[in-house]
């Protein structure tokens, strides 16, 4: 697989001499002139090595070495310098570049370097992925283990999946975590030392599905300044995540299938198409057998990319899995937030795994990580969740089941369950005063911070206090 290379240099002639040069050497090259075009595109891609001058037209060199030691770690850089500047080169060094060249340069004495470079990097991905073999689960394995039966055995089947080249088609509520499944996909294949590239096909406007799918000319169309090699050739040699293929335009359905089938791309503006080697998964919440009925979606297509089918459940139907999963956002949103959070209490876990979570996986998430930001104990509490899990936990004892359902609802229909749970009395009420009541002292007495913290209207909120008994109540100091 050959790396990927960006080189930032301002000088026109030099820059295209680098790039003419190491493409003829094999190497995937991409070039701009100035630092913030770099960061631009180290934003959209990944890159193996990134060549950049140290002086340039708008940021330095450094400013450019500074973001891919933060945005993508694994990469290497490598800083041309004119003999004067050696002292910013060795300052170069200490924040993390692999090596530096002098201006001016042999183009045959940087290619040794980049040789060098590239071969350390083979070597670095081969043996994460034997750590991967030796250690038997991946990061997002370790992760879908997590589950019960359920996901035990989907993991199973990934295992299956994973050793063949065929074509994946994940299917599932949105927020299930198909991504994590087309990465543990990834990374149990052949393929898990090439580039996991993921593109959310709703996210991109209709007008640039194309070019970001297949690349496109510079001059193509207009904006189009610099040249694009798209995402396909981006994932060459290693995996291409569709999210929700569903959602591509039918005209771009055809080129798509042209691409599985031939396993060539034709950039925008383009003359000649381009040999890939990509693996697909894609994935859906959509009906796609209720789309080709209707013609919305190409058959031929979903044949293509339904080799191998696998559905990743709801998290309403392992309802046994919520208590390992909160754990592990717990600790991912403490660390990554720098709080002191390192439990659930147990009043907290019930109304986690009581609850029906329409958002799934992803909604869990966001709900801890939220709760973690709102927590200022070592624990978190019913007082940091949002109060709506409460209200559907009420909503199920009033109805004689604690199953937790929940389906989306209006805000006003949400607004009324709500009100509805205040009428409970005894220890449902109970609950909620206590809970209430400590979210009232955290916003330091102020109602309307604490009815937004609760995410409730003021005027749900203040029926919520007349009903549970905390109408004159006082915030404690």
């Amino acid at each position: 697989m050959a790396e990927r290379i960006l080189i930032v240099e301002d000088e026109s002639t030099l820059r295209t001499n680098i790039a003419r040069y190491l493409s003829r050497a094999g190497y995937n090259v991409s070039s701009v002139e100035t630092g913030r075009a770099a960061i631009a595109e180290l934003d959209r891609s990944t890159f193996d090595l990134v060549i950049t001058d140290l002086r340039l037209p708008d940021i330095d060199g450094l400013a450019v070495l500074d973001h891919v030691r933060v945005t993508s770690p694994e990469s290497f850089v490598l800083i041309m310098t004119a003999y004067a500047s050696i002292e910013s080169a060795v300052e170069a060094l200490r924040r993390g570049a692999h090596d530096y060249v002098l201006k001016p340069m042999s183009l045959a004495d940087l290619q040794s370097k980049v040789e060098h470079i590239a071969r350390y990097h083979r070597l670095n991905r081969e043996n994460a992925r034997l750590r991967t073999l030796v250690r038997g689960d991946s990061d997002a394995m370790t992760l879908l283990r997590k589950g019960g039966r359920a996901m035990t055995d989907l993991c199973d089947m990934i295992e299956k999946v994973a050793a063949s080249t065929a074509n994946v088609l994940l299917l599932g509520e949105s927020g299930t975590g198909k991504e994590l499944v087309a990465r543990a996909v990834h990374e149990r294949s052949e393929r898990a030392s090439g580039p996991f590239v993921t593109m959310n096909v709703s996210a991109v406007p209709d007008s640039l599905v194309e070019s970001y799918l297949f690349g496109h000319e510079r001059g193509a169309f207009a904006g189009a300044d610099q040249a694009r090699e798209g995402l396909f050739r981006a994932a060459t040699g290693g995996t291409l995540f569709l999210d929700e293929v569903g959602e591509l335009p039918l005209p771009l359905q055809a080129k798509l299938l042209r691409a599985v089938e031939s396993k060539e791309v034709l950039p925008v503006g383009a003359d000649r198409a381009i040999h890939v080697d990509t693996r697909i998964v894609a994935a859906t919440h959509c009906d796609l057998p209720a789309m080709v009925a209707d013609g919305r979606f190409r058959q031929d297509l979903l044949y293509r990319l339904q080799v191998v089918e696998l559905r990743v459940p709801a998290l309403r139907d392992r309802k046994g899995d919520v208590a390992q999963l909160a754990k592990h956002f717990v600790e991912m949103h403490a660390r990554a937030q720098r709080k002191p959070v390192r439990a659930i209490a147990p009043e907290a876990m019930t109304l986690l795994s009581t609850y029906g979570w329409p958002g799934n996986v992803r909604e869990l998430s966001n709900v801890i990580e939220r709760a973690v930001i709102l927590s200022s104990g070592d624990a978190l509490t019913p007082v940091d969740l949002p109060a709506e899990l409460a209200a559907a936990r009420a909503r199920a004892a009033e109805e004689g089941h604690d199953d937790g359902a929940h389906r989306p609802r209006t805000p006003a229909a949400a607004a009324l369950t709500t009100d509805a749970a205040c009428n409970l009395e005894g220890a449902t009420v109970a609950f909620h005063r206590d809970h209430i009541a400590r979210v009232i002292d955290r916003a330091g007495g102020n109602r309307e911070a604490a009815a937004k913290l609760l995410g409730l209207s003021p005027a749900t909120f203040y029926r919520y206090l007349q009903k549970v008994g905390l109408k004159g109540y006082q915030a404690e100091t």
